[in-house]
């Protein structure tokens, strides 16, 4: 199955996000997925659909997971996309309007998941460090600060 995800839709509820700039609200939640969309959307593909106003300007390489809407919103070309389906789709939103949207044209029937979905498991970790954001480290590895210190090892540099 594919997940086609109302990226702003998301960024926006998200406590840990909404107050960024629309740059880094994109950058988290593309980590986010990048390192952990199986614990949220299990096997499944996905691709997050950004407003193509929100886009303009920016240059990236190509990202499978990833699109910017010429369409006037992304909730258009969420609908096109379902409606083009060849299977059963998923839709992450919670927004309603786009979701009966989507219901309504699904060839093969679509799974529509509420926005909270993605960012459940963000909210309780923020929680236990009693309200405080997700950290800008999201997405780095665990072992990273050892890769560094033994990079800096080999390349001969003093902490």
């Amino acid at each position: 199955m594919r997940y086609y995800i109302d990226g702003y839709n998301v960024t926006k509820r998200d406590p840990s996000t909404r107050n960024l700039s629309i740059e880094e609200q994109r950058d988290a939640l593309e980590r986010r997925l990048r390192i952990d969309a199986g614990r949220a959307l299990g096997r499944a593909s996905y691709t997050i659909v950004w407003d193509g106003a929100g886009g303009e300007g920016v240059v990236r390489e190509p990202d499978p997971h990833v699109a910017f809407t010429r369409k006037p919103t992304a909730d258009d070309a969420i609908v096109e996309r379902v409606r083009g389906a060849k299977e059963r789709v998923g839709v992450v939103t919670s927004d309603r309007g786009l979701a009966e949207r989507c219901r309504a044209v699904a060839l093969h029937g679509v799974d529509v998941l509420p926005s909270e979905r993605l960012f459940a498991q963000a909210n309780g970790a923020a929680k236990k460090r009693k309200g405080a954001p997700l950290p800008r480290d999201v997405g780095i590895p665990a072992n990273a600060n050892e890769i560094n210190r033994e990079l800096k090892k080999i390349w001969g540099i003093e902490d």
